[in-house]
């Protein structure tokens, strides 16, 4: 258009207009030619004025902003991560061992040496778990038996796993800001999820934790050298090489599928063209591990057949799809399934863009795909073992530890390609927004696996309760061992040597007067109800008593429960069972876990039992609230 030379309002007038009219763009243009008396100058290009949109830098300044709120947020879900397991661990704390670990009572009470090579080194079913025996060790030589070694050892591997993969976003991948806090916050989630609620509520689990920290620190080790070396490519330190090594041996050792991290590290080394020794390291000392790991090695009764029947291999994909798509689903096998095929697809395009990663030196995106590998090959693994066992034995809730770090790594490689399309800074901000979406459905559900885990930790305190009053429920062994033989033994040593239930137990409680033992307060500081089942028939005859009681004075369900007869204590209860019904019954009462279950030594025919809550108090106190005399029964 011709614009007078000197008439720059006209030419203001001309960019208002466009920025009113494409109020979305960035920056708008006015192309014109100056005019002298109406004339149009004779130029070939006319000029062209470029002003930006005022709206476009509040919107440019938004965006970063908008990313670093959600990237604060899912840190903020990942640290609730950490606590809500941290939490599944203190309401489903017993101190009774459960299943495999009674294996190894067993032998400790047969004179078997806990610190002897042979025991160490012995297969349990498929594995050798060497360094997880070890831990077994300090908790029984040192802290009693009673779990708490473990438990504690399991979230300090789990605090060291996040913290090695946030060092490594940060020194493999120069994640910062955003990205890195997104990044750090989903490894939290998936580290630390209760859905394999086992691993918090079981000592024995460790070895889960054991085999991803150190399959993790194989694969920086690998990566570390591979940065070293190609800043230095005359002669590279070959501290990470070893430190490589030394990890992936511990690996080895600490669950059966670390031996697959050798394949992976040797396949790595030749990828990454690594010099010779690496890769001769890499090679020698895996095949010299993986031929000890199976001298002698007894393959468990419960494999699958060396014949494959028909149709195995489309089995064995149905295991690994639910294996892995079971991260999102509880019990729909055919939902697992699709979830996971979608899954394990993804991870087939990440692996086919390893050349890509390599050529532009991309160490994170190396380190997440070998994880991936490491997660699919334990699936596999896991698969050709348990198949007999059935498809729906891939959501045992105990493999969601290698599930969900394939997840993770799927998903930090989700967040570094969005960050990388910088152009398209949306992208990056719809897949926080995603991320955050799981942390959010993960915190709806996070109730089913805690509640599971409260249960099982119930189960266990009802049986150590029995124990302890000698009132031996035939089914005891059958709830907490593999064999009732094994059971036995192992309780017999922890009874001899005052370890786990038995540890600070005052075994002179039983059969002490009530007001010697505990003060008495008013019946008006607790409530309850006994319900009776039926009498038992054991090797100790007894009652088993159970129903619910509440703590008024504090709120709460009491510490336990104690019943006497003719004022002598002769019963015990364990608080914790999940009762929602008293609720309806008392509005006061806060919490569903309000049940008990306990065991009372047979009382001489005709006499009454008292069922006393004790209470949170310093010291405890004794509050009556139920009998079984027919006439002064509660009726609640």
């Amino acid at each position: 258009m011709p614009i007078e030379r000197s008439n720059f309002s006209a030419v203001d007038r001309q960019i208002n207009l466009a920025i009113e009219q494409n109020p979305e763009a960035d920056q708008v243009a006015v192309h014109y030619w100056p005019s002298v008396n109406g004339e149009r100058m004779n130029l070939p290009s006319g000029t062209v004025t470029v002003r930006d949109v005022p709206a476009a830098q509040g919107r440019r300044d938004l965006g970063p902003r908008l990313s670093a709120g959600l990237s604060y947020a899912i840190l903020l879900g990942g640290i609730c991560t950490i606590a809500v397991a941290v939490y599944t661990i203190l309401v489903s704390y017993s101190s009774l061992p459960w299943w495999d670990t009674w294996e190894y009572m067993a032998a400790i009470a047969k004179g078997e040496s806990p610190l002897s090579p042979s025991w160490l080194w012995r297969q349990h079913n498929e594995h050798r778990m060497v360094i997880q025996k070890l831990f077994f060790v300090v908790d029984l030589e040192m802290f009693h038996a009673r779990q708490v070694f473990l438990l504690a050892s399991i979230v300090i591997i789990q605090l060291l796993h996040l913290g090695l993969w946030g060092w490594s976003m940060r020194r493999l991948g120069g994640w910062r800001g955003a990205l890195w806090r997104s990044g750090v916050g989903l490894m939290a989630f998936c580290i630390f999820c209760p859905s394999p609620w086992l691993t918090y509520a079981m000592g024995f689990q460790v070895c889960f934790v054991l085999s991803t920290l150190f399959a993790t620190l194989s694969f920086v080790g690998l990566l570390l050298y591979w940065t070293e070396a190609q800043r230095h490519p005359g002669k590279p330190s070959s501290k990470f090489l070893w430190l490589s090594i030394l990890a992936a041996l511990c690996t080895t050792y600490s669950l059966a599928n670390g031996n697959l991290v050798w394949p992976l590290l040797v396949a790595a080394a030749l990828f990454l063209r690594l010099r010779a020794s690496a890769v001769l390291s890499f090679a020698i000392t895996g095949a010299v591990s993986t031929s000890l790991y199976f001298y002698h090695y007894v393959r468990p009764s419960y494999h699958a057949a060396p014949a494959v029947p028909p149709g195995t291999p489309v089995r064995l994909l149905e295991f690994v799809a639910v294996y892995f798509g079971g991260s999102w689903v509880n019990e729909a096998v055919v939902t697992a399934g699709v979830i996971g095929i979608i899954g394990l697809a993804a991870a087939l395009v990440v692996l086919l863009r390893t050349p890509y990663y390599v050529r532009t030196s991309r160490a994170f995106a190396l380190q997440l795909v070998l994880t991936s590998a490491f997660c699919v090959g334990t699936a596999v693994l896991t698969a050709a073992g348990r198949l007999p066992f059935g498809v729906t034995y891939a959501l045992q809730n105990r493999y969601q530890t290698f599930a969900l770090l394939f997840w993770g790594s799927l998903g930090l490689l989700l967040l570094q390609y969005a960050f990388s399309l910088r152009a398209k800074q949306y992208r990056f901000l719809m897949a926080q927004i995603c991320l955050l979406a799981v942390l959010v459905r993960g915190a709806i559900l996070a109730d089913r696996p805690i509640r599971e885990a409260r249960g099982y930790g119930f189960a266990l305190n009802v049986v150590s309760t029995a124990l302890r009053t000698g009132v031996d429920e035939p089914t005891a062994a059958i709830a907490a061992a593999t064999s009732s033989d094994k059971f036995l033994l192992g309780v017999n040593y922890l009874k001899e040597h005052q370890l786990s239930l038995f540890w600070g137990w005052d075994t002179s409680l039983l059969g002490s007067p009530l007001d010697k033992a505990y003060r008495v307060v008013s019946p008006g500081e607790c409530t309850g109800r006994l319900e009776l089942a039926p009498p038992m028939g054991s090797a100790a005859p007894g009652l088993h008593i159970e129903g619910w009681a509440w703590d008024r004075r504090h709120h709460r369900p009491p510490y336990e429960i104690v019943a006497t007869t003719d004022g002598m204590i002769t019963g015990l209860a364990v608080v914790g069972h999940r009762r929602p019904g008293a609720r309806a019954v008392d509005p006061e009462i806060r919490s569903s876990y309000t049940g008990f279950v306990g065991y009372v030594r047979q009382p001489k025919p005709g006499a009454v039992v008292k069922v006393y809550a004790i209470l949170r108090d310093s010291p405890p106190s004794a509050c009556y609230f139920d009998t079984t005399d027919e006439g002064r029964h509660t009726a609640k």
